[in-house]
């Protein structure tokens, strides 16, 4: 098969979450306003595409579910100390809007997400075998889970302190 076989034969949904996801990150470059919720968009996105592409690609799914959790624990930690050094969330001017520092963080991660997704699903595409080898199952739900704990521990990161410092606001006028 080749290279242009391959990339034609791939469905033009993947394409359309492509530009989609590198719009996200070039937004993520700049400072936005946002409403809290919204945060947890990009964690949740990775979190049912990883389910579902966990369920679809392997055939020993609940080793790679369980894997996936394992991953998503361990990214969580890696994405909490990835985005430490990242400014802290404020609030906007207008009432129930945060602001989020711009970072290239975001797009990277989302680059390296895709790319590794592709990756693996291109693989078992083309090594169909690959979908019930055992190390595969355990590999693909492993980074599946780190790549959206990424998300989540970057995420939390920011949240979390805001969120404890809106509440203790709150008490404090209460």
């Amino acid at each position: 098969m080749s290279v242009t076989q391959f990339f034609k034969d791939t469905p033009v949904w993947v394409w359309i979450l492509l530009v989609f996801l590198l719009r996200r990150g070039f937004a993520a470059l700049f400072d936005r306003e946002m409403r809290p919720g919204r945060l947890f968009f990009l964690p949740v996105l990775f979190l049912i595409w990883g389910i579902y592409s966990v369920t679809l690609e392997t055939y020993q799914t609940d080793l790679s579910l369980i894997m996936m959790i394992a991953g998503v624990f361990v990214g969580i930690a890696v994405g909490y100390m990835v985005w430490w050094s990242q400014p802290p969330l404020r609030n906007s001017d207008n009432p129930g809007l945060i602001v989020r520092s711009g970072t290239p963080l975001t797009l990277g991660v989302i680059i390296v997400a895709f790319s590794l997704k592709f990756v693996l699903i291109s693989a078992s595409y083309l090594q169909p075998e690959l979908h019930e080898a055992r190390t595969f199952c355990i590999l693909y739900g492993l980074l599946t889970g780190l790549v959206d704990g990424i998300f989540w521990g970057g995420t939390l990161r920011l949240f979390l302190p805001w969120y404890k410092k809106e509440k203790a606001s709150k008490q404090r006028q209460s």
